[in-house]
């Protein structure tokens, strides 16, 4: 299993279409389309239910989609500590102030 397909799912899941998905991940269709059946075939199950002129996320694609969109979140977030931790100047700031004294303050 690599990232690469659990993003092609989450694609196919928003976009509605295997085109659609393709398009928006810069892939050609069936690029897109194998990799999201090799994703099927490494989780024995099938995640998209294919019937002429329309393809649908079964139970398992709609619950492995949600997974799939919190590893990418955390993927994200890694990426980000990644960064912070390469700049130790860099970091973020949080004041609390009243919201009177604020626009002086700014």
């Amino acid at each position: 299993m690599n990232i690469r397909a659990l993003e092609y799912l989450i694609a196919f899941a928003q976009e509605g279409s295997f085109t659609k998905a393709a398009v928006r991940m810069r892939v050609s269709q069936p690029t897109l389309s194998t990799q999201i059946k090799k994703l099927e075939e490494t989780l024995d199950v099938e995640l998209i239910e294919r019937t002429p002129g329309k393809q649908i996320l079964t139970p398992a694609g709609r619950e492995v989609v949600y997974y799939a969109k919190r590893i990418q979140a955390d993927m994200s977030r890694i990426r980000q500590a990644a960064r912070r931790s390469e700049d130790p100047w860099s970091s973020t700031v949080v004041l609390g102030v009243f919201p009177t004294l604020g626009p002086y303050l700014l």
